[in-house]
């Protein structure tokens, strides 16, 4: 019915054009309604509309139209003025309220403020406005040197969308922009060069200050050291403008330098020939060769390796190595050695950052922060070969784990290099290594339960408790690689106190963990404290550090009897000390490092694997030396007083059999430990002695004569339960045994 009645209104409404001459109507109405028939006048009209429109101009003096401004109808929306001016909005039959234009917020005013209408039942058109721009926006700042802060004073400055200014004395600049002004400042030079490029503001409805520009030179010369000389001979290089030469992601600026370099006589690299980086056109580089007329090498030999450098004039003025990718095929040198009359074309330049690593004389262990560089394609041997190549000389062995690169052994299991892994390292002298690449941004460390080698990922020192404070109850031992510092948290030990960038550590944990490493403040080192320094006072050798160690851990209460400032050694059966530790407090426990024997030598340096420890006290102020045998805790699982790799022993108490002074008068017959898994120990007070082992049967399982205190190998004894009896001349010691 609803719909039946319009199509009546609609009918009427039309036969009603030619008797009251209106114009046509498509839901919208020229006519009054009140001029229609009576019959349609109880029609549904809630689909007749009628339109409001004009036009919006910058001021009442002026045509110029004014776009953009928002037209805000009560009740039902807003429109926008188009690029003319003009807007249109359709109202419903009836309807009244208020129209009103902005632009701008407060910026503009407009004549009329708003308009009100009665309810509408007809067009209205010619609903025109007039803006009042009521304030303006300033745009200021400085030009200023990119070094030296020196003003662009006095200058004339165009900007890409035809604006300009006049810098001051001061190089300080003004410009003034309308209301919710948006465009772009780009400054142009044939001179400069302008940092940040440009600057983008939008709607601006303030001031905006110290919008200040960067200028540098687009042009500065040859860097220093960088001239050569024009011999006649050249091999030409094009550097494709599509090379994208950066360094760790920034890339180069118009202006900073390409060169490449020979080796001269002096075994120093030499310019042969450079070119300026401008970044929108190829870079030609005309490499020189050496003069054959000149007693002095002035240039590159026929097929001599290149050496490229790049200058950052634009930056921080260094230099960094670089490593080119050639275009290959035809007629091109890709090999990266000069020839006469050779052309090539670059289309890579990958440029990296160094870090400076130290690597003593003898094993350390080493790591990097920086992820390193891919070996380019023009150089033999695998990626550690590559890095690895600048102290080939002096490296006598890297190794992982699994893994390692013994040029003299020709053994080259190692392939490359990762900055998640740690590696121990032999030299023979004291070495500066330089590792190439860009700096890591994960930061996060994967560890194992089991022995792993940790890398330093991080720029500065970092603090032992802090980097495992979340995981703490999972650490075992942290320990460096060939050096006494431990971290023990278990028995309180904490000599090794700091991590350093470019060395590695040894780490166990008791289950699969993480760490990350912090980020470096502006501080030389985050962390605090400092590794605890040995100092040898004693009249034995220093023990040679060797990657293999044995840490043992000993209990305060054995070292009670001792000084403090005296020492304890450990000797291989060959009376070589291998091991050493002062006792700086007779209230904490400490630690003593054992090391192995290195294998790279061709003498012993060290215990070999399950070879029987010699433990000896050291007393400093009388210069006395006395044995000890020492009683171990069960739990490590290495109690039985031999050397094992990586081996963790605890001393609970330490025994005097002999020495120098009066002491052996007070010694006790002794066999530990007991329980016993394979070795046990004897101590008597009597040089000569015999020992006997029965079960309970009575039947003789063991028995010997010994001297002195002893380490019995009884692993080949079946478990159980024996009675050991101990006798000398003046004593008798029996006990129980228990083999486990």
């Amino acid at each position: 019915m609803k719909t039946y009645t319009k199509l009546i209104a609609i009918f009427f409404l039309l036969i009603s054009t030619s008797a009251f001459g209106s114009e046509s109507v498509n839901k919208k109405l020229s006519s009054p309604i009140s001029s229609l028939p009576e019959k349609a006048l109880v029609a549904d009209i809630s689909d007749v509309f009628w339109s409001i429109n004009g036009y919006v101009y910058l001021s009442e003096e002026s045509a110029t139209p004014f776009p953009g401004v928002t037209i805000t109808f009560s009740g039902l929306g807003s429109t926008l003025t188009n690029e003319n001016g003009y807007y249109i909005f359709d109202v419903p039959h009836n309807w009244s309220g208020t129209v009103t234009p902005t632009f701008c917020g407060p910026s503009y005013g407009f004549q009329p403020e708003q308009r009100v209408y009665p309810p509408v039942k007809k067009n209205y058109t010619q609903q025109n406005y007039y803006a009042v721009q009521l304030n303006t926006f300033t745009i200021s700042g400085a030009f200023l040197h990119f070094k030296s802060g020196e003003p662009l004073a006095n200058t004339s400055i165009s900007f890409t969308n035809e604006m300009s200014v006049t810098t001051n004395e001061n190089g300080y600049y003004s410009l003034t922009v309308d209301p919710c002004w948006s465009d772009t400042l780009k400054p142009i030079s044939s001179d400069w060069n302008f940092i940040p490029d440009f600057k983008y503001y939008s709607s601006v409805t303030t001031d905006f200050e110290n919008q200040d520009f960067e200028y540098r030179p687009k042009s500065f010369g040859l860097p220093p050291g960088w001239v050569f000389q024009n011999t006649g001979t050249v091999h030409i290089v094009s550097v494709f403008s599509t090379s994208n030469p950066n360094i760790c992601g920034v890339p180069l600026n118009q202006g900073d330098y390409i060169g490449v370099f020979y080796k001269g006589t002096d075994d120093e690299l030499h310019c042969a020939g450079a070119g300026e980086w401008t970044g929108t056109s190829n870079t030609g580089v005309f490499i020189y060769g050496d003069d054959a007329y000149t007693p002095e090498k002035d240039g590159f030999l026929y097929g001599e390796v290149m050496n490229w450098k790049i200058f950052t004039w634009t930056t921080d003025e260094k230099e960094y190595e670089v490593y080119p990718s050639y275009q290959k095929g035809g007629y091109l040198v890709s090999d990266n050695k000069w020839y006469s009359g050779g052309l090539s074309i670059v289309n890579g330049l990958n440029v990296y950052l160094n870090q400076q690593i130290v690597i003593p004389e003898g094993w350390s262990g080493i790591s990097g922060y920086v992820n390193p560089s891919p070996k380019p394609d023009y150089v033999s041997g695998n990626q550690i070969q590559f890095l690895l190549a600048p102290i080939s000389d002096d490296l006598i062995i890297i190794q992982s784990l699994v893994a390692m690169y013994y040029p003299s052994q020709n053994i080259k299991t190692l392939i490359n290099w990762n900055v998640n892994s740690g590696y121990k390292i032999k030299v023979n002298k004291d070495v500066t290594f330089e590792l190439p690449g860009c700096p890591i941004t994960d930061r996060t460390l994967s560890l194992t339960a089991n022995w792993s080698i940790m890398p330093v990922k991080s720029e500065c020192n970092v603090s032992v408790q802090a980097l495992f404070s979340g995981i703490m109850n999972r650490v075992k031992v942290v320990k460096e690689i060939a050096g006494p510092n431990v971290f023990w948290p278990a028995m309180g030990i904490s000599t090794l106190q700091v991590l350093e960038p470019g060395k590695a550590y040894m780490v166990t944990l008791t289950l699969n963990s993480s760490v990350t490493f912090p980020e470096c403040t502006n501080q030389k080192s985050d962390a605090q404290g400092a590794n605890a320094i040995h100092i040898n006072k004693t009249n034995w050798t220093d023990p040679i550090v060797s990657p293999s160690n044995h840490i043992i851990a000993i209990e305060s209460e054995a070292v009670k009897g001792f000084g403090k400032g005296d020492y304890l050694g450990a000797f291989t059966q060959d009376g070589t000390c291998a091991g050493l530790a002062e006792i700086k407090s007779l209230d904490e426990n400490m630690s003593i490092a054992l090391f192995g024997n290195d294998n790279t030598e061709t003498y012993k340096t060290g215990f070999f694997e399950n070879e029987l420890i010699t433990l000896k006290w050291y007393r400093t102020s009388t210069d006395e030396i006395f044995d000890l045998i020492a009683e171990f805790d069960p739990s490590t699982g290495s109690e039985n007083g031999r050397f094992t790799d990586n081996g963790l022993s605890i001393i609970t108490k330490l025994n005097i059999v002999s020495g120098t002074g009066e002491t052996n008068r007070h010694i006790t017959p002794h066999i530990f430990p007991n329980p016993a898994t394979g070795y046990i120990n004897l101590i008597a007070p009597e040089p000569t002695y015999t020992m006997k082992i029965t079960d309970v049967l009575g039947n003789i399982i063991h028995e010997n004569e010994y001297t002195g205190s002893n380490n019995v190998d009884l692993s080949h004894v079946r478990r159980g339960l024996y009675i050991v009896s101990l006798q000398g001349a003046d004593f008798i010691k029996t006990e129980k045994l228990l083999l486990r």
